[in-house]
Order: C-alpha cells, then structure tokens, then sequence
C-alpha cells in the first residue's frame, strides 16, 4: 500500500542555488502587506483561508507561489483590499505588484518547462472503466463500485494528489478485478476471451461443447455471406463449361473465373468434383461422368466451345435440378429420399391432355434389378368433363366398344386400327393380376419387375392419369431391392439407369438401402439442395482433415484466402481449441503444449494491461502463479483466472506508468521512454491504454520521433475513442459531467422535463464537444458557434424545426438563439436553481468556469434572497439591492450582469420573451466600467471581445489535464505558446493538443522521490 502524507499538488519546485526571496524589493513589498493585508491573512485571523503574515521573514515564493498567485489575481481584479477596508495607494499597489509580478515571472524563467511534481497517480474511476473496455472488449461499468473521485489541480480527477488509494479501495479493486476474471474464457488457442456474461467454472465437456459450438457458428457466420441462396442462379452449367475449357484449353481456372464472373473457390471445387472417381457414387457419377463424356473442341473453330458442349452442360444443370423443389427449396427428392420406404404407397399423377399413350417406367436404379418388383395398386384417368375412371373400367369398356364396332357389317373402314388396338388393350389388360414369380395378387394389381417401359393407352378424353405403386415386399430378393418408377408421355428413359429427380424406393435397414443411401449422400453432400445445408457443409470442416467434395462451399484454405490473415488465423486458433478440448486424455507432451500455449497469452494479456514489455522475472511470477494454482488441483481455465486477478491488481496496472518510481536516476529531467510515453498520451487523448498501433510505434522506438508523434496524435484525435475527452476534460472543466445521472430541476413545477429530455441535453454536450476534437475544429465554436447537435425530441423542446428522428446532427440553431455552449440545456439547467433562473450561477460560471477570472469566497452571513425574489423583475431588483452591499458588490457587479443577459432562457434551457405573469424580460447586462449588453447575441459580443481570456482558460485547463496537476509559472511560456499557436491555426483543436504533446513537460518527468496520494485518515 502506498500510504504517505498527502502533500499538496503544486508543492515541489527544486529550490536551485538561487533564493527569490533574496529580492532586495521584498521589504519595500512585506511593508504593503503589513500595513494594508496583515490584519485579516494572519494566524488568527485567516479570512479566504490564507495567511499572508507567515511569510514576512521569507515569501518561500517557489514552494507557494498559488497563494501569491492568488494574491496577484485579488489585488489586480479589485476585489482586495475589500471596500470597507483601509485602500492602497497606486504606489503601494505599484509596488506589491511590482514585486509579485517579478518574482513570478522569473520563477517561471527559471524553472521553465519543469515537468512538474512526480505523484504516483492510479488511474481514475473513468480511465479505469475505459481501460477495461479496451483491454475486453466490454463496457462492465466497474467503478460505479469504487469510491467517487474527487477533483483537483485544474478540477480535474485525474489530478495524482486528489487519487487516493487506501486499503478499502484495494479491495474494490480485487473484487472488480475477479469480475473481469470471471467473464473470460482461456483457451490454448483463441487466448483470453471475455465475453458479455459471467462464464464461471467449466467442465471438460462444458469446455469442449462450447468449442466446437463456437467453431460451427464462425464457419456459418463467416461462410454466409459468400455462399449462394436459396433462389440463387447458381450457374451450374458455366461452371461446367468453364472447367471444360481449363480441361482442353489449359486456361488457368483464375483467369476463367474473373471472365466468367464466377466464384473462383467454386470453380476450383467444380473442377475437383467432375476429374475425381472418388468417392464413388452412381449419383454422382450422373454429374462427373456426364462432364467427361462432353465432347472435345472443333478442330475447325480453334478456342471455341461447341454448342454440344453448352448444350450437354445444359442437360447436366438439369439432372440436378430436377432433385430439388424450385418452389421451395430443401423439400425436393434429395430432402424425401432419406425417408423413402417400401412399406407405404406412392403416388405418381401426371397430365397427358392429347396424349394417346402413356409409359409407365420402372427402373433397377442402375444397379441391376435383383428384387426389384412394383406393385400398381390403383391406377385411374381424370376426362375433360371432369370424371374419374379406374383405367381398368375404361380400358373393359374400350374393348367392347371396338370388338362390337369391329364386328359390325359391313366391317368399319379403320378395321385394321381397331384389331391393331384391340391387341394392344388385350396385351395390357392380360398383364394385371398375373406376378412375374408367378405367385397369386389381385386381378386389379399391375406387378412389374424391373427394368421394364410398360406402355398405357389413354382415352380420347384424358387430361391426367393417377397411379399408385409399392414395392412387392414378398419378394424373396427384397432385401437387394432398389427400385425407381415414373409415368412419362415422352421419351421413356434407360430404365437400367438412374432416373434423375425420382425417388429410389427400397426395404428399410437393408445392405441395398445403406448402400445406395451412402451413394446418394454423396450426390447430397457434392449439391446441398438449400443454403442452410451449404453453411453446414462448410460448418462440418470441423471434423475435417481434408476439403469436402461440395461445389458451393468453402474449405478452410479457401476461406482463409477470401477473409484474410486475420480470421485465417483465428480460425487455426479455434481449431487449436477443439483439438485440445476433444481429447480428455491427453499425453504429458500435448499437456505441456497446452500449459504453455496458456501462459503465453497470459503474459500477452500481461504486456497490454500493464501497457509495456514484460520482463522475464515477471514472465516466471507468473508462471509459477498458475502452476501454484494447478498443484491446488485448480482446472487449467480456473488456474489462468487467478493469474488475470493478480495482473489487474498490480500496480503496473492500477497506476499510471510514468509515475512509478525510478531505479538509479539521476538529478533533473528524465525523457518518458516509448511506452511511458505512449501510456501518457493515450491516457490524454482516450482516457484509456493504448491500442495495437500506437503500442506498435512504442515497440519499435518510434513513437519518439517529432513526426512519429505528432500523427499518432492527430491520429488518436480523429478516432470514436477521442470522445472521452469530451467527457471527462470538457465535461469536468464545464461542468456538465454527470448531468444526466441526477435532475435538479422542480418537476412539480416542470413536469416536461423527464429524463429523456435530461439524456438528450446531456448528448447534446458530449457530441458538440466529441466533433470539436475529431473534426479539429475552431475552439472558438465553444463559446461562439452558431450550431448544435440535436435530435427531434430535443429540437421540439428548443422550437427548432426540420430535425425529425432519433438520431443526432448537427443542425443550424442562430436563428433561435441557441449555438455553443451558451445555449445548451445542460449547461443553462445546470446554473439555475430547481425552480427559477439564477443570473448569479449563470454569472459566476461564465465569469470562473468560461473565462477563468476568479472571485473571493462570498462574505459571512449574507442574507438570503426573499421567496418573492422569484420573478425575473423581482429577482433583477433584489439582486441590485444586494449589490449596495460594498462586500457584496465586489462580485455581484462582474458576474451578475453576464448572468442577467441569460434571463430570456428559463431554468430549464427554453428560450422566452416573457415571465411566468406575463411580464417583459429584461436580459441587459451592464458591467461596473460601462460595458452594455443585451441578450445571447450581446453576451457572445462581449465573449468574443474577451476571447483572450476564454483561450488562456481553455489552454490552461487542457494543460492540467493532460499532466494530471495544476498549472505553474514554470508552464507560463508553453500556455503562452499555445495561445500563439491556435491563432495562427485557425482555433484548430488540435493545435494546442500538439503544442503540449511536443513540450518538455510532457515529454518528461522530474527524477525525484515519488509521492502517493492517501486517504488523511489512514496516512502515516
């Protein structure tokens, strides 16, 4: 614990050779004192906190220069000696001032530049929550736990002498620290992982489940996007062409695909399936030997594709279409075919409007026709006029119609037809109820062993025939049976080969069914007939150790070239994960490889939370921490957790790493080294660690070139993450920091004012300053910019038309009296009270906070305004009566008048023009030398008018917070500088940020012991 006596945040300039003190005008400047201050600043009499009579021997001016800085600014405001006091004679104010003012300016001279005190400084709640986020990945809101921060130096709580640290606090810190632990994953692979929720203990199979869970959901999100979808041309028959001509032309498949515009992992996969014999399929084979039997090229027309080339291909795209459904994807035969059975019927209904005959095909499935016998069980016409038929009704009818009208005399002139179809219907009719093993079915049945076309005639009036088929199941040889059938009014196919699109029918659990079933998965697995079988394709490269055979699909290699070296090596890494995981019984060699693989990323994880290299000592503390924890029996994941807490509770973690203390320096400066350097510029810019690319200029020692820094700045400036300082600089030095956590406002009285419109006001604050920063813009814009930020709610609420929706923009608001700082909700609602305005706050703010004059602490006892002060004209009048008090006017003449020329918004940021009688409202200001305005616009003149004073407080306060301590007369010539600079540069933000990341304060620190911050009760 670091637990000293606080000490004071400006105390510490090296007292060189020379003493100050010694100034012979100190005598002539401590006999103005004595005679005119002494009297209230002595031991006794301490008014305003100060005591002026303990330096009459020695003004110790180094060790206290802000109370003679303070003595400076009082005296040369006119607001001591007070009124009722004894006065100074120009001479004598000639002559303290004189000697204030040259003891101060060659203190600055002589120490100019000093970096400053060293006080250890932890990181604040803030930096703590952001540095977290950056280290996870997650905002978990930690500090809201911790003790509140304070503010000092320039107000900011990011000061070291306001960061207290105490033995409460490093609990808090622990229990933050296992939250954070508790949150990750560890693996030999992917690393540390944190994720949104708690992940606790995990067993091996939990551990392995989420593995392998968490690779199939990568392959399918990563995969996604590139794969064909359902309803996709998927263009089979050019990428069949485009391999032929790689076959015959020897293109190179690239250059194929960039003229095709095909995909070229595709290709490379098409041209892989149809030159492969394995694995063997006869369904696949429809595809593959189909390609190789395309003809080759017309030695007549050299470099030219056949059309019997592109019409064969055709013919391929369409065998394999014909498996699927196009109307809906993932329902066709390929998605049947894993429930076919010979147990049930099938149905086969065709349309054979004008047709005469119609061929009812039985195919063996191109693996011969051992019990393969069909059953027709039913078997039916549908006519024009709508009747249905059992075909053998029509076809007995038939027959006696054409053997009467055959046996007429004289004989009918198409007798010859009549005999020719009477053989026909004849030779049909005597093949139903007959079993071509001879056994007993039913006279209605039509039993047709495989391979066979048996033909139909139709009626004249068909429109669609109906037939019902099963496969004989008393067949002997059923157990080898694999049978297809199908009606056709066409060309009846090769029934000793596959019909494409059609179902195989067989006895279930069988060796023919496994077997054709296996033969058919390839086929399936080569063409996944919808876009979530795609993606689980891809998905199945887990249990991988070779590509797949699937056209449209990705291999790992394939993947890794279109997403690139990063998820190339995520996915490795996610591999590496399962591999480990699968396996519970590793060897001692794999065990090792595993603890080691851990380690590593612990001391990665290390390296980036303490925001430089690790050395190798600490590399073996850590090590030994985690086989400490494994000796306790602690599973792996659990043991590396335990390392995580011991990193973030480390003080290379918890504080700021150019404030630790020295080993062996020397008297004087010492140069930040590159990652102390980056620490301190990331902790400016984005309140948080640095990230991969400026730790990447702080590895190669880059960082400490001019150039180097200065775009790494600019860099850092324009990222999301430059929003903190729009937080907490802006938002601590202007006061609106936290406006949204707590209403102050009389909602009784303003019942409009909810908490979404407080949010939206809030917003409208950290996004005009968030662009300040990022789009570099006129500092100036603060204090006189004629837009805002807003989105319609807020817009509504200030009567600013146009902006419609949620979303904030920047939108020009001059013309209703809003722009900057001045006419922010926030910021008017902050300096009013709960239920009326408050030109004092609204005064006193632009007056301290905007412009950086200070004021003396009010004098005691001074009565409260009266209840009917409530009324803008009755609080005017009660103020001006206040200000006859001498001690009172002091103040009340600089800030009421700018407070006043508020009054035309109300306390809660709407803009009037009258009262809540009714009454005018009076926004005049007038100052004590004379000085008149009226309303925003004259304020803003006014501002613009002082704009010096406005600079040097927003050079000042940037300052402060970028070296975490108030400003000292050793920094006059840099804020002097910075000054310069952004008039020279347009106001540019960015501007002043440089000049203090390039000055010596920043870019060094004193060699001196280090201070900690302690709470007082628990100091030593």
């Amino acid at each position: 614990m670091f637990l000293n006596s606080r000490h004071l945040a400006l105390a510490g300039f090296v007292v060189g050779t020379f003493s100050l003190s010694a100034a012979p005008a100190w005598k002539d400047a401590e006999g103005v004192l004595k005679a005119k201050c002494y009297e209230c600043h002595n031991p006794k009499k301490t008014k305003g906190d100060v005591d002026l009579q303990q330096f009459a021997a020695d003004p110790q001016l180094t060790k206290h220069f802000e109370v003679w800085l303070k003595v400076k600014d009082t005296i040369e405001n006119g607001d001591m000696p007070p009124p009722k006091a004894h006065q100074m004679t120009d001479q004598e104010q000639k002559s303290l001032l004189g000697w204030v003012n040259g003891e101060l300016d060659a203190l600055a001279a002589a120490q100019s530049g000093d970096p400053g005190p060293v006080t250890m400084r932890r990181l604040t709640n803030a930096e703590y929550d952001y540095t977290i986020r950056d280290l996870t990945g997650h905002d978990y809101g930690l500090a809201k736990e911790f003790q509140t921060d304070g503010g000092g130096g320039e107000g900011f709580s990011n000061t070291g002498d306001v960061l207290f640290m105490s033995p409460a606090a490093l609990d808090k810190y622990f229990g933050a620290a296992r939250k954070v632990a508790e949150h990750a994953t560890i693996m030999p692979g992917t690393g540390i992982v944190f994720n949104t929720q708690r992940i606790g203990l995990r067993g091996p199979e939990q551990v392995k489940a989420q593995a392998q869970q968490a690779l199939y959901v990568w392959y399918q999100q990563k995969s996604g996007p590139f794969l064909p979808k359902d309803f996709d041309d998927m263009r089979e028959a050019d990428y069949m062409v485009a391999c032929w001509k790689h076959k015959h032309f020897k293109t190179p498949l690239e250059q194929l695909a960039k003229e095709g515009g095909l995909t070229l992992p595709f290709l490379q996969n098409w041209n892989a399936l149809v030159n492969a014999t394995e694995p063997k399929s006869r369904f696949l084979d429809l595809t593959r030997v189909a390609w190789r039997e395309l003809p080759g090229p017309d030695a007549a027309k050299q470099g030219q594709v056949p059309q019997a080339v592109i019409d064969g291909a055709k013919a391929i795209q369409a065998q394999l279409l014909s498996w699927n459904n196009p109307k809906k994807p993932g329902s066709g035969v390929q998605r049947q075919q894993q429930d076919a059975d010979g147990i049930r019927a099938y149905n086969m209904v065709l349309d054979v409007k004008g047709q005469k005959r119609v061929h009812l095909c039985i195919g063996d499935d191109g693996d011969g026709n051992k019990g393969d016998i069909a059953l027709i069980t039913k078997l039916d016409v549908r006519t024009t006029k709508g009747q249905h038929l059992l075909y053998m009704d029509w076809l007995n009818k038939q027959l006696g119609e054409d053997r009467k009208a055959l046996g007429a005399t004289p004989p009918p002139a198409n007798a010859e037809a009549l005999k020719q179809r009477i053989a026909e219907l004849e030779k049909v009719k005597s093949a139903f109820g007959k079993h071509p093993q001879g056994r007993q079915i039913e006279p209605g049945v039509l039993a047709i062993a495989a391979p066979l076309v048996f033909t139909l005639p139709l009626p004249e009036t068909v429109t669609q025939i109906h037939a019902e088929a099963r496969l004989d199941l008393q067949n002997p040889d059923i157990n080898d049976g694999t049978i297809q059938w199908k009606l056709t009014a066409g060309q009846p196919p090769d029934v000793t080969k596959i019909f494409p699109g059609f179902l195989t029918v067989w006895k279930t659990q069988t060796d023919a069914a496994r077997n054709t079933m296996r033969d058919f998965s390839m086929m399936k697995q080569a063409f996944p007939d919808m876009y979530e079988r795609r993606l689980e394709e891809v998905a199945s490269n887990l249990y991988r150790r070779k590509p797949g055979i699937t056209v449209y699909y990705f291999s790992d290699e394939q993947l890794g070239q279109i997403l690139g070296p990063k998820d190339r090596d995520y996915l490795a890494a996610m591999k590496k994960d399962f591999g480990y995981t699968a396996n519970p019984n590793l060897n001692p060699q794999q065990q090792k490889e595993f603890d080691s693989a851990l380690l590593g990323h612990l001391r990665y994880f290390a390296g980036r939370a303490w925001r430089r290299p690790i050395t190798p000592e600490e590399s073996q503390k850590l090590d030994a921490l985690y086989f400490e924890g494994r000796k306790k029996e602690l599973d792996r994941e659990s043991a590396a957790r335990e390392v995580l807490v011991r990193i973030l509770v480390s003080p290379y973690f918890l504080f700021k790493a150019e404030t630790l203390p020295l080993a062996n320096a020397a008297p004087g400066d010492v140069k930040l080294n590159a990652f102390e350097l980056a620490s301190r510029l990331s902790y400016f810019i984005w309140a948080s660690q640095p990230d991969w690319e400026l730790r990447k200029a702080a590895d190669d020692g880059s960082l400490l070139k001019p150039e180097v820094l200065a775009a790494q700045t600019k860099r850092m400036l324009r990222d999301v993450k430059a929003n903190a300082l729009a937080k907490e600089y802006a938002g601590q030095w202007l006061k609106f920091n936290g406006f949204d956590e707590k209403s102050t406002v009389d909602e009784k009285k303003y019942p409009e004012f909810t908490a979404d419109l407080r949010n939206d006001m809030q917003r409208e604050t950290t996004e005009f300053f968030s662009h300040l920063v990022r789009d570099d813009r006129n500092v100036g814009d603060i204090i006189g910019g004629d837009y805002s930020f807003l989105n319609e709610r807020l817009a509504k609420f200030y009567g600013v038309p146009g902006v419609a929706g949620g979303e904030f923009r920047e939108v020009k608001v001059a013309q209703q009296n809003r722009g900057g700082l001045l006419g922010m909700g926030a910021i008017l609602t902050k300096t009013s009270r709960p239920n009326r305005t408050s030109p004092v706050l609204r005064g006193d703010y632009l007056y301290q906070v905007v412009l950086g004059f200070s004021s003396p602490p009010p004098p005691p006892n001074v009565p409260k305004l009266p209840d009917s002060a409530v009324k803008p004209a009755s609080l005017r009048e009660a103020l001006m009566i206040h200000r006859t008090d001498a001690a009172c006017a002091v103040c009340h003449e600089r800030i009421d008048p700018l407070g006043f020329a508020l009054e035309s918004f109300d306390p809660i940021g709407r803009f009037r023009t009258a009262d809540e009688t009714g009454g005018k409202i009076d926004d005049t200001g007038e100052l004590k030398d004379g000085t008149k305005f009226q309303g925003l616009a004259g304020l803003r003149g006014y501002l613009r008018k002082n704009e010096a004073n406005f600079t040097a407080q927003f050079c000042r306060k940037l300052l402060g917070y970028a070296l975490g301590r108030q400003t000292m007369p050793s920094d006059k010539a840099l804020l002097a500088k910075m000054q310069t600079t952004l008039k020279q540069n347009g106001g540019k933000f960015s501007a002043a940020v440089l000049e203090v990341v390039n000055s010596r304060q920043f870019l060094n620190r004193r060699s001196e012991a280090v201070m900690a911050a302690a709470s007082a009760p628990e100091a030593k």
